[in-house]
């Protein structure tokens, strides 16, 4: 791995606390810096307001008047029929049009007047300029801040994340997708909705006088024009769309002005009088525009600073959201849980071809509470694909190949995974689908014509915490929880007790949001996003939807209010000091110390921060050395070469002085030393000849002692710039005096702060972490002679104020025993000679010190290095692999083999050892789990579990890494990206990402610190044994050393024959079942074996997917297995029972009669009892079951149910090290086996260019083929 060393530059920011020497403190405060900071800050939130208030009013400035293009298209496009919508040419066809629509959004932002203002919107002048002629020509009463001026890179994040808003691209929070995605569908069914009242001749006049009361605002001759198409232009502003939902909704009588109603009032007074199916549909206002909100949340402040907030708003959510709410276009209050049971209540009586489920888990929630069984929909979709959607589908299947089945697998998933189903669609597909089962079948006897739709009615119950407690609907629950808090509520202003230290309070708050957000979830189903181009029931969903948004209004409640509950006793909130200079730590030059304020100091191995005061920016000018000094660095950097050059050489101060000849100057105007059409090598080295004299006599550069190249080696500019640049760097040291430094701090011209972490700490044992190393690295000598680590300006200070008050410190005294965090620490108590404070470093002020550095300064190398790291692999014995899986017992499993299969070790990484102590990490985060868990219930205080983890990921990248260089080892890791695996997991995705993106991370530069400096991964020579991350999505199969792998089948196959289970073993009815059973070539009972025997000779019979793999098995009913489910008389908890299964086959077969000395085919299927043929499949299931495992327990095994060619079963309890050893180091073995199958493709290249076309990634059927196939040599 040599040559993966000094590859790519890499940026990291260390992180220090500042310690304040002598005075600083107290002259920061007595200067009131630390409260001028803090000031600006609370400015800071302030301005941001005004800066959206601009952003509003520039977004109406540059829509105003826009002509969009592709509206027609877009409207046929949607309002084409049902089902060409499902078509893939009209979902491109319809993408395309949104795509067109919101680039010419975006193009408005950058035309006429808006073009200007757009180009600064994120720049200084905003600040500076903008904002203050905005409020000026407006003459508005907004805030401003003029401090603002010379501080304008606070906003620089700020400006980052507003620009999101004025994306092209369908993102959620941007103004294009709001107009395209949001707005514009529900502007059509608007004009859909008012074409059917605009042919009411009542309405007439009512319509006529709406107009007349809004003509002033309009620019129509009508209200009709508001609903062509061609109006829609004029909704894309603020102003527009005031207007347009003004017309819908009316507007309540204020001072001075009349009520008028809209138009949703004058169609619900028209309805009052006609029958259901003569009524009109409502219309829907249209979303405010971004930087707006959708719903009036006026009972919520930003944030709840006082238990007495909390309960007003919880108090005004009920009695106004819920009991008192407010319909458009209805003069009374109604209660809002009433209208919801009554619409979907009724929802039997509305057109269910035009109302949809939501395809998610959601479905699959309905059908366990309707059927007992989750995969009802699943079944029936499927049944109707290859019934009706695709007769074909199951003989295509069968004859096709791996390719032409995977097309037909993904036109079947399209169908079945569609985003939405109609309740009539999804009732007919299981009325087709429940034809086709047993009579008697359990689900079958629940099922209704109706029982989708009469779900809503039926179900409207609220979930009982014990089978015994009395059952309530939705609104009768959330009454009860309400009654134990109504009291209180309704005293809410009288409240002055500390709400977070009443539990019992806090938990009755709790049932009663969590009893309203159960109707939110109950109902989420039927909620479709507002882009949806499905074709609906207006007059449902025109009530529902605002039904459905008004009372979903309690989730941002809920939020709130857990979060101020389970708030921490503590703050990590901190400022930016900025010491009264905006210009503070921007670089270290030291010409620019006056500016910058800043230099580092040394002193016997401690490093310091010293800035000057604002009023005495030339101290660093003046130190003397004497008998006691510190070191202050001597920073040189010439910034920016390529553009730096030009500039100062070709300037008008300068050009005298450097004296540039006629023909230089003409040649750099004629871009003669650019490479393109004019580009002249013999221009370019003159230039560069002038380059090298000019930086001679620079009075600034030429302190850098440049040593170049010879001229005639540089091929163009880029070659000589870069060594321009690496040289163009430098530190030295100076020595000032101690008492000099003492009396400025003494005087209060400068800040003294010394740069700590527990390394700097007289009492610091073992290694120093990474940061110090790369810290002290900046300025040793071996560094500064050929410079790896450079230190770079935009370094930050940040204050962090102490936030527990001293009446509320926590303090273990010392010599007092405490439970060790580490159960495997010899003592189960450890004793302290002091005093141990919880949560101490927030007890107390804190100043942080952000420091971005530079790690490979001089590295001009490619930062992706995979074909270099295939090259390197290829044909190379000496790699071997690393397979890293998640388990269901263990948090990670680690398995490394050679390339020729064998294990060279499997471990468990549930305990992380070193030297001196094994943490049982596992464990350890099992039991913060359920404290968490407990404390989410209850909404309690969450502990943190963030840095457990964190500490747990960087012991087990540690530990990868090390092995890597110990074993010359590529890692092969789960595929994120493909599907990941779903289950008990005790490292979920998230969890997974974070180990993946740490080791790639570390492995962009990884330095051991067992290495001498320039050894080989040594601090001076560090490995890069990955690409520089971007994304996971443009990560594909392969980072460096890393390999990516569909975790498809590599935990539940066997290792010694690669059986999986492709049988479908669920009971439909007895003629499938006899149809599956004669698909066997023969099932009987080796009495010498003492077990049954199952053959398949054709096991694509049984599974298309099996095709051209091994097809000849024998399934035996050899061994035990341990069946988990729940009993009754155990409270329905879930028990296990070992079963052994040849035991179980032969009292089943005994008891119906079967004579176990033949052949017992042709006996099961004369069989016609369904009872039969559920416990044939039964046993038949727990055959095919590998894993087995009982809860709470150690047990926990993988036991095959075929024989390998030796004739034994592999059985991991058995199992020596050349085999998995437990269920979960399979995993991590066929992952490195997939693995070395990307070995084995690498080495079949034969040239280059088969090395940049390799394929790394393996498909189901040529990972069968090939671990059965390596079974058999």
């Amino acid at each position: 791995m040599k040559n993966f060393s000094n590859l790519y530059q890499v940026s990291k920011t260390v992180r220090f606390e500042l310690k304040p020497i002598g005075n600083t403190l107290e002259n920061i405060k007595n200067k009131s810096l630390l409260k001028n900071d803090s000031i600006r800050a609370e400015s800071y939130q302030k301005m941001k307001k005004t800066i959206d208030e601009f952003h509003k009013y520039f977004i109406d400035l540059a829509l105003n008047n826009k002509k969009l293009s592709y509206l027609n298209e877009y409207i046929a496009l949607y309002t084409q029929s049902a089902e060409a919508k499902k078509e893939d040419k009209f979902k491109a066809d319809f993408k395309k049009v949104q795509d067109n629509l919101r680039k010419e959004i975006v193009s408005s932002f950058t035309e006429g007047e808006a073009k200007a203002i757009f180009s600064v919107l994120d720049k200084k002048e905003l600040i500076t300029i903008e904002l203050e002629k905005w409020k000026n020509e407006n003459n508005l009463a907004v805030y401003l801040d003029e401090s603002f001026k010379s501080f304008t890179t606070y906003f620089t994040g700020f400006h980052q994340n507003r620009k999101n808003m004025y994306s092209a691209e369908a993102n959620s929070t941007a103004i294009a997708y709001r107009l395209i995605h949001e707005n514009l569908p529900k502007f059509i069914e608007n004009s859909k909705a008012f074409e059917k009242s605009s042919q009411i001749a009542e309405l007439q006049p009512k319509i006529e006088k709406l107009y007349k009361e809004f003509e002033a605002y309009l620019n129509v001759n009508s209200i009709s024009e508001l609903f062509e198409i061609d109006y829609f232009n004029e909704v894309l502003t603020q102003k527009g769309i005031t207007v347009y939902n003004n017309i819908i909704g009316g507007r309540t009588a204020t001072e001075g002005k009349q009520k008028i109603q809209g138009l949703n009032e004058i169609i619900n007074l028209y309805n009052q009088t006609k029958p259901k199916n003569e009524r009109l549909p409502k219309l829907k206002q249209l979303y405010k525009q971004i930087l707006s909100d959708r719903i009036s949340l006026s009972f919520l402040p930003d944030a709840f600073t006082e238990g007495k907030q909390v309960l007003k708003a919880v108090f005004e959510f009920y009695k106004i959201n819920l009991l008192s709410y407010k319909q458009d276009g209805v003069e009374e209050s109604q209660n809002l849980l009433e209208l919801i049971q009554q619409v979907v209540k009724n929802l039997g009586n509305q057109d269910v071809n035009k109302i949809y489920l939501k395809n998610d888990t959601s479905l699959t929630t309905i059908a366990q509470q309707l059927f007992g069984d989750f995969s009802v929909f699943s079944a029936a979709l499927q049944y109707r694909y290859e019934t009706v959607v695709n007769p074909k589908y199951t003989a295509e299947y069968q004859k096709a190949n791996e390719a032409k089945q995977e097309k037909l697998d993904k036109e079947k998933i399209k169908f079945v995974k569609q985003d939405y189903f109609s309740i009539a669609f999804l009732q007919e597909v299981v009325a087709d689908y429940v034809k086709t089962l047993d009579e008697n079948l359990d689900w079958k006897q629940k099922y209704t014509p109706s029982c989708i739709a009469d779900y809503f009615t039926t179900h409207f119950i609220a979930k009982k915490e014990n089978e015994a407690d009395k059952t309530f609907n939705f609104i009768a629950n959330i009454k009860a929880k309400y009654q134990c808090i109504q009291g209180i509520l309704e005293q809410a202003d009288d409240y002055e007790d500390e709400l977070k230290q009443d539990q019992k309070l806090i938990d009755n708050i709790k049932f009663f949001l969590d009893a309203i957000l159960e109707v939110v979830h109950f109902i989420k189903p039927l909620h479709l996003k507002s882009e949806s181009i499905t074709e609906k029931d207006n007059a449902f969903y025109d009530v529902f939807e605002n039904y459905y948004e008004a009372l979903n209004v309690v989730t941002p409640l809920y939020n709130m209010v857990r979060n101020y509950v389970t708030q921490k006793p503590y703050s990590t909130e901190k400022i930016k000091l900025n010491f009264e200079n905006a210009q503070l730590l921007n670089g270290w030059d030291a010409n620019k110390e006056k500016d910058y304020l800043t230099t580092i100091l040394k002193r016997d191995g401690n490093y310091f921060l010293a800035i000057m005061d604002k009023k005495h920016n030339k101290t660093f000018q003046q130190f003397t050395e004497d008998d006691e000094n510190y070191e202050k660095i001597v920073y040189k950097l010439l910034p920016g070469v390529n553009k730096m050059l030009p500039k100062v050489f070709f300037s008008n101060k300068n050009i005298a002085f450097f004296n540039p000849s006629k023909e230089i100057l003409d040649n750099y105007k004629n871009n003669t030393h650019k490479k393109g059409a004019t580009f002249n090598l013999k221009d370019c080295h003159a230039l560069i000849d002038f380059f090298k004299d000019s930086l001679n006599k620079h009075e600034d550069w030429k302190y850098f002692d440049f040593q170049f190249s010879e001229t005639k080696t540089y091929q163009d500019l880029s070659g000589f710039y870069k060594e321009v640049e690496h040289q163009g760097y430098k530190i030295n040291f100076k020595k000032v005096s101690v008492s000099q430094i003492d009396t400025l701090i003494e005087e209060g011209k400068m800040y003294l702060f010394q740069i700590y972490n527990k390394d700097f700490s007289p009492y610091a044992k073992g290694k120093p972490n990474m940061h110090t190393l790369y810290w002290k690295a900046l300025f040793e000598t071996q560094n500064l002679e050929n410079v790896i680590y450079k230190l770079n300006g935009q370094a930050e200070i940040f204050f962090r104020k102490a936030s527990i008050k001293k009446k509320n410190i926590i303090t273990h005294k010392a010599h007092q025993p405490i439970a060790a965090k580490n159960p495997l620490t010899p003592t189960a108590k450890n004793t302290f000679a002091y005093d141990l404070i919880k949560d101490k470093r927030y007890t107390v002020d804190k100043f942080q010190f952000h420091v971005p550095i530079t790690m490979n300064f001089k590295a001009t190398g490619n930062s992706y290095i995979n074909q270099d790291v295939l090259a390197y692999l290829k044909d190379n014995p000496e790699v071997n692999i690393i397979g890293l899986d998640r388990g269901e017992r263990h948090l990670v499993y680690l398995t490394l083999i050679d390339q020729k299969g064998t294990i060279l070790l499997q471990e468990s990484l549930n305990v992380i050892q070193d030297e001196k102590t094994h943490t049982p990490y596992h464990t350890l985060l099992d039991n913060k789990e359920i404290a968490r868990d407990k404390a989410r219930k209850n909404w309690g205080s969450i502990e943190s579990i963030k840095e457990l983890k964190e500490g747990y990921i960087s012991q087990v990248v540690h530990k990868i890494t090390k092995m890597m260089i110990e074993h010359n080892a590529i890692v092969v890791m789960e595929d994120l990206n493909f599907g990941f695996k779903r289950g008990r997991f005790k490292v979920e995705k998230q969890i997974y990402q974070k180990l993946e993106k740490m080791l790639i991370d570390k492995l962009n530069y990884l330095v051991l610190k067992d290495k001498q400096p320039h050894e080989l991964g040594g601090l001076y020579n560090a490995l890069q044994l990955t690409n520089k991350f971007e994304s996971f999505q443009k990560m594909g199969k392969q980072s460096g050393f890393l390999f990516y792998v569909p975790a498809w089948n590599t935990s539940k196959i066997d290792p010694t024959t690669g059986f999986v289970n492709y049988f479908y073993t669920k009971y439909e009815n007895v003629e499938k079942a006899k149809t599956f059973f004669s698909k066997f070539d023969s099932i009987l009972y080796n009495k010498t074996k003492g077990y049954f025997e199952f053959v398949v000779k054709n096991y694509s019979d049984f599974n298309p997917k099996a095709a051209d793999t091994r097809q000849e098995w024998t399934i035996c009913t050899h061994g035990e297995r341990i069946e988990t489910k729940r009993q009754k008389e155990q409270n329905n908890n879930f028990v296990s029972t070992t079963i052994q299964l040849t035991e179980q086959f032969v009292n089943f077969f005994e008891k119906v009669g079967l004579d176990l000395s033949k052949e017992l085919k042709t006996q099961l299927i004369a069989q016609n009892e369904k009872s039969f043929f559920e416990e044939l499949f039964h046993l038949l299931k727990l055959t095919l079951q590998m894993r087995n495992s009982e809860s709470h327990t150690e047990i926990d095994y993988l036991i095959s149910p075929v024989a390998n060619e030796k004739g034994i079963f592999y059985d991991s309890r058995k199992a020596t090290a050349s085999l998995p050893i437990d269920a979960d180091a399979n995993g991590a073995y066929h992952i490195a086996k997939k693995g070395l199958w990307i070995m084995e493709q690498i080495n079949k290249t034969n040239s280059e260019d088969d090395l940049k076309k390799v394929k790394l990634a393996i498909s189901n059927r040529e990972w069968l083929q090939y671990v059965q196939q390596v079974q058999k040599k």
